[in-house]
């Protein structure tokens, strides 16, 4: 019966996922509020994981580096790469509160 939930819980967030994917942006500026939003809302969950991206010298950094960068970008007026980066933003705090949703009870297994 665990095993049912925990793949409950990965299903969900393989759903949140497309849901984001299917979403488009339509401004970067709102791309980067959600990206808040959604980062703010791993932070709570203890979820925030550390991405690799070509528009931070291809270093794993944490989400709210890459919110910088993203806000960098826009400031450049480089519109599609900040859209880029806030979606890449929300999928990895979206995924990272699944996982850590997914994990909440795991516990070792013996035979």
């Amino acid at each position: 019966m665990k095993r049912l939930s925990t793949w409950a819980s990965l299903l969900a967030g393989a759903g949140m996922v497309l849901s984001i994917s299917a979403s488009h942006a339509g401004t970067a500026s709102e791309a980067i509020a959600q990206a808040e939003a959604d980062l703010a809302a791993a932070q709570q969950a203890s979820a925030v994981w550390r991405l690799l991206d070509p528009a931070t010298g291809g270093a794993a950094v944490p989400l709210g580096k890459l919110l910088k960068t993203a806000k960098a970008k826009l400031e450049a007026n480089e519109e599609s790469e900040a859209i880029r980066i806030a979606e890449k933003i929300s999928w990895a705090a979206h995924a990272g509160i699944a996982q850590s949703e997914a994990q909440k009870s795991a516990a070792p297994f013996y035979f």
